[in-house]
C-alpha cells in the first residue's frame, strides 16, 4: 500500500486508510458537506491552537474526514486569527501538494529537521508565529 500522508498545519500525518475505519463507518460519513468537516477543524482549533499536536489522533481522524470529501486534497491549515477561542475566527485553508515532496516532509519530520518555520514558509507562505 502506498503511504497516504496530510500536512496538518505543521505536521505531517502518516495515515493508514485501513486502520482508520471500518467501511460501515466510511459510509456513515460519506454524508457528511466539506463545510460540516472544515467545521469540526475550526471549532477543535478554537478549543486549542494546537490541537495537531497535544490531540494527534483527533487531528488524524480530522484528516482522514477532509480527505474522503477531498480525495485530492492533502494538506490543512486552521489558524486562529482571534485568540479568542471562537470558531468564526479560525481560517481555514486546503493544498494538494505534490506527494514526493510531502513524503520528504514527512521523512523530514521523523528525523527532526521539519520546523513549524519550514513549512510555513514553504506551504502556507507566511511567517511561523
Amino acid at each position: 500500500m502506498i503511504a497516504l500522508h496530510f500536512l496538518l498545519n505543521d505536521v505531517v500525518f502518516d495515515l493508514d486508510p485501513s486502520r482508520m475505519m471500518h467501511p460501515l463507518d466510511a459510509q456513515r460519513f460519506e454524508a457528511l458537506s466539506i463545510d460540516y468537516i472544515a467545521q469540526l477543524g475550526k471549532e477543535m482549533f478554537a478549543e486549542n491552537p494546537q490541537a495537531h499536536r497535544f490531540n494527534p489522533e483527533r487531528a488524524r481522524r480530522l484528516c482522514y474526514l477532509l480527505h474522503l470529501k477531498m480525495p485530492h486534497v492533502n494538506a490543512a491549515q486552521f489558524l486562529d486569527r482571534g485568540g479568542r477561542g471562537q470558531a468564526a475566527d479560525v481560517l481555514a485553508d486546503f493544498k494538494a501538494l505534490n506527494e514526493m515532496a510531502l513524503g520528504m516532509m514527512y521523512q523530514q519530520q521523523v528525523i527532526g529537521q521539519l520546523d513549524a518555520a519550514k513549512v510555513d514558509g514553504a506551504v502556507w507562505h507566511r511567517h511561523a508565529a
